[in-house]
């Protein structure tokens, strides 16, 4: 079969979760023997040819321009006219449409589409190219795409209602949807999205496989926090708990891995005992997880289903994360440590314990390691 994956956002342009899984299942395809493309968008003026098939790990890709990459940077007037267009993006309707066209997938498998348009799902239903929708964030209900702690009533605002309510109306129904969690699913449900498509919950798919045993340093305990280095990821609220569980465990390292908009704050705000290493690749993160004692997930955000969580669980590496969103399933039945939301003693505690109960520790990782089989 042939089949076209669409997502906003792709190698080197990639970010976070969905464009790992928007990779892993390109590549899980190519392997099966099936014909892979891709759509997906790139900022303006960038060296990547607009429009035409590129070849990237052996899949043809075609590169939209889009604003999305620099929208946090426009004032919120423009930002709110920017959403409506994207809404109604007929300028990429047509060159989606154009692509399909020429390839003749068999099928299509969309992703996040905001700033590829909100009319692609059109575009494949009128050339009768089969679709399957995956979920990854609340786009569809509030443009941020993030709906954090304490901020639960921003959707049930009369913007954010009008908004989820014509995105409703454009998206439409396709065919099947996933969900990587039960918490997203029913958000969308009670926003009144998908009513008519066939609706899954199934765990995002993980690439990574441990190719060695594990190395233990049995003089240093190791946290690890892989991801963006946003607000909204709770970086801070991860470096001042590490604060308190240095000054009990001299011994222990943070080792954040990863960049974004508030490195440079987190840099000046962190201690001894942090290390950061920037962004890294996919055989690097492979070596932290198989050499670190814990991951940490601080979010503030409600979650939907980290892949940092799945490749820890894979790597038999154990979890302490925010009791939030898709994150709570994750680490339900015993797979791993829950903390309150925000709150930085209660990770510092949890942070401890994981140091002081080695055998319990370990316990958790080989039931994430179970439910990664």
């Amino acid at each position: 079969m042939k089949i076209c994956l669409i997502n906003n956002l792709y190698k080197p342009y990639d970010k976070g979760g969905a464009e790992k899984v928007t990779l892993t299942i390109a590549r899980g395809l190519l392997n099966a023997g099936h014909e892979v493309l891709v759509i997906t968008a790139k900022p303006y003026f960038s060296k990547l040819p607009t429009g035409s098939g590129r070849d990237l790990d052996g899949l043809r890709v075609y590169y939209l321009n889009s604003l999305y990459f620099n929208l946090a940077k426009l004032p919120k007037l423009l930002r709110f006219f920017w959403h409506l267009w994207d809404m109604f993006n007929l300028l990429n309707y047509f060159k989606i449409k154009i692509i399909l066209e020429i390839q003749k997938p068999d099928a299509g498998i969309t992703n996040n589409l905001m700033g590829l348009g909100y009319l692609t799902g059109l575009a494949l239903r009128k050339l009768k190219v089969k679709q399957l929708h995956i979920v990854h964030d609340i786009q569809l209900i509030h443009p941020s795409g993030i709906l954090c702690y304490g901020e639960e009533s921003k959707i049930d605002a009369y913007f954010s209602r009008n908004y989820a309510g014509l995105s409703s109306l454009i998206f439409g129904s396709p065919p099947v949807v996933i969900f990587p969690s039960r918490w997203l699913r029913d958000r969308y449900l009670d926003s009144i999205f998908f009513i008519k498509s066939k609706r899954i919950v199934l765990t995002n798919p993980v690439a990574f496989k441990p190719l060695a045993a594990r190395k233990k340093d049995y003089d240093i305990f190791k946290f690890l926090y892989l991801g963006q280095i946003e607000k909204h990821k709770g970086v801070n609220l991860l470096v001042q708990a590490f604060d308190k569980v240095k000054s009990a465990y001299p011994q222990s390292v943070l080792i954040i891995a990863g960049d974004g908009s508030e490195l440079e704050t987190i840099k000046n705000e962190a201690k001894d005992g942090v290390n950061f290493l920037g962004r890294q690749d996919e055989a690097q993160v492979a070596a932290l997880l198989m050499s670190c004692d814990c991951l940490v997930i601080p979010t503030l955000c409600y979650e939907n289903c980290p892949a940092a969580i799945l490749e820890a669980f894979s790597a038999g590496l154990p979890v302490i994360a925010a009791d939030l969103g898709g994150v709570s399933e994750l680490l339900g039945q015993d797979a791993g440590v829950l903390f309150r939301p925000g709150n930085a003693a209660d990770l510092a505690k949890q942070m401890q314990w994981a140091i002081a109960h080695p055998d319990e520790l370990a316990k958790l990782a080989e039931i994430g390691r179970a439910k990664a089989a």
